[in-house]
């Protein structure tokens, strides 16, 4: 057995890829071990666990691939903190001090898990590792062309760059467009996630979701003043702080103009309004720019066939307005596009440079099991309830009538999103039990919707959806606009715009196949799914996990192994 390993850490969410023999086999997030959502540490829980599952040593690794080439990224942020040190001391204080807690260090982190020979050891620019995450899923489309693809990488920071398109024909590939910092299309949206009150690199699926109560009442000024695209994307420094101070990204300017936010946000707050508005605004700008960004690429090339990845393509919304534009043949966006899922890039560039070819068809759900023996599942943590019965019949009857039930089967999804493995659901039919899992169990904002499942020869009679784009419905990965049927009866699951990220089921998911088709006979046509995580925590990954959050959330059905169980 031959393997190559793919890393990304330093930054946010740190991972690790496992290619085996050409085929990947393993996706981990170094959170899943340490329970710090987001961590950003270096992954060795997660370098320690496929070693000692794949008994992984120095002679059967090919390569160990870094998601970005450290050095690059330090000394083209320090250099720009430099020509102004006085004005933005701070920068140049976090980026001295960061060299031994950073990329630069990653060699040193590596040996202390694998001796590896440091010839080995490779180093993949940040947005090639993007761009080759969003090819590794490039075969799930229907009409799969090998040849042209026009791959399109936004995010907030990495090596320095911000926005890079690459036209890859082949195992060609060629980068035709570069932005490089402060000018940064994610740096400009978490700027307004920083000013509305929530986190970077978490906040921002809630600006998405806040965006859709607003009206863009200041999208025009925002493009005359604060952000334009003309050939290369540009901000007006004047409004940002990000490149000066790394407690705010907003400047006294930006403060001044749009006034200050209450940060405890709810439906309720007195300026909820006024915020959605904000949130409308850079919502729509930044979809706008998308656009034109998309737009010049195809002009420049003449392929339409369009791969996003980056941080940015986490806004499902801005993913969807892509998608629908005539320009545009077909769309792919995989389900882990941000700094985490690079971690597969990595590993897809390391695939090439062993064996001479990229992935491009990389599971969504891996088998990592190891860590959770069916035989550990414990007495005194559950008790099992379905050994006289079948636990599907049992479901069933659980989910019309009203109940919540917990997920934890066969291996964990790519990405960030649940998908039916380690998800809860409850029937998108009962708008109070929704609720009550969106508000009360979840604990998420009112203004933030669930996602509904639906099966794949159902979800045209509910919502509008394209040949070109509906392979990315398997991992949520963009959103559809309802049809009237589904504001009659499934409006629990239905987003204020009008908008729902929905999940597709097909033949590839047979519990989720099996329940949807007897679900449907019923009079319950979707599920809600969301993932198994109490507000704040990583998604589960241990039997442990499960109980602890069922514990704090209150639930007490619990799908496992085949089998259902209640919590003790």
């Amino acid at each position: 057995m031959k393997y190559i390993i793919g890393i990304s850490a330093f930054y946010y969410e740190s991972s690790v890829a496992l290619i085996e023999n050409g085929e990947l086999k393993e996706f981990l997030k170094e959170e899943s071990f340490t329970r710090i959502k987001g961590t950003s540490t270096f992954p060795k829980f997660c370098l320690e666990y496929i070693k000692m599952k794949y008994s992984l040593n120095s002679n059967n690794i090919d390569a160990c691939v870094f998601y970005e080439k450290p050095l690059l990224s330090w000394s083209r942020l320090t250099y720009f903190s430099m020509l102004k040190p006085f004005k933005r001391w701070k920068i140049n204080s976090q980026q001295f001090k960061a060299i031994w807690s950073n990329g630069l260090m990653f060699k040193k982190y590596l040996k202390n898990v694998f001796n590896l020979n440091s010839r080995k050891i490779f180093y993949s620019y940040h947005h090639v590792s993007h761009a080759l995450t969003s090819v590794a899923y490039a075969r799930y489309k229907q009409n799969y062309n090998s040849k042209d693809k026009l791959i399109i990488v936004a995010d907030g920071v990495g090596d320095g760059e911000t926005l890079s398109i690459f036209k890859m024909v082949k195992n060609n590939l060629e980068r035709i467009y570069l932005d490089l910092y402060p000018n940064s299309l994610g740096l400009f949206y978490s700027t307004i996630t920083d000013f509305l009150g929530f986190n970077i690199n978490d906040g921002e699926f809630k600006v998405m979701g806040l965006s859709g109560y607003g009206n863009p009442i200041y999208k025009d000024f925002i493009l005359e003043n604060i952000i334009s695209f003309d050939n290369n994307v540009k901000l007006n420094m004047d409004w940002f702080d990000f490149d000066k101070n790394p407690e705010r990204s907003y400047s006294n300017k930006f403060f001044n103009y749009f006034g200050k936010q209450n940060l405890n946000l709810t439906s309720n707050s007195s300026n909820f309004q006024k915020a959605s508005n904000i949130a409308s605004s850079f919502q729509e700008v930044l979809e706008h720019i998308l656009v034109q960004v998309t737009e010049w690429g195809i002009k420049k090339t003449g392929i339409n066939d369009i791969y996003f990845s980056g941080g940015i393509a986490h806004n499902s919304r801005a993913m969807a307005k892509i998608a629908n534009l005539n320009k545009v043949k077909n769309f792919t966006v995989p389900p882990s596009p941000g700094d985490s899922g690079a971690a597969l890039g990595a590993a897809n560039y390391g695939n090439f440079l062993i064996n001479k070819k990229f992935l491009t068809k990389a599971p969504l759900f891996y088998s990592n099991n190891f860590y959770y023996p069916k035989s550990n599942i414990s007495k005194n943590l559950f008790k099992k309830i379905s050994k006289n019965f079948d636990a599907e019949k049992y479901i069933l009857n659980l989910l019309v009538k009203g109940k919540i039930i917990c997920v934890f089967n066969n291996g964990a999804e790519t990405g960030p999103r649940a998908l039916g493995n380690r998800s809860i659901i409850c029937s998108a039919k009962l708008p109070q039990i929704v609720k009550k899992l969106n508000s009360k169990i979840k604990k998420r904002e009112s203004f933030r919707p669930l996602s509904p499942m639906i099966l794949e020869k159902n979800v045209t009679k509910y919502f509008y959806v394209k040949s070109k784009f509906n392979h990315n419905l398997q991992w949520m990965g963009l959103t559809l606009k309802s049809k009237k049927l589904t504001f009659k009866n499934y409006k629990s699951c239905v987003h204020v715009d009008g908008t729902s990220r929905v999940q597709v089921i097909n033949d590839n998911q047979p519990f989720y196949n099996n329940i949807l088709n007897k679900l449907e006979k019923l009079g319950h046509e979707m599920l809600i799914n969301t993932s198994f995580n109490t507000a704040g925590e990583p998604i589960v990954f241990d039997y442990i996990d499960c109980y602890v959050s069922m514990k704090k959330m209150n639930i007490k059905y619990l799908f496992f192994d085949k089998n259902l169980y209640v919590k003790v």
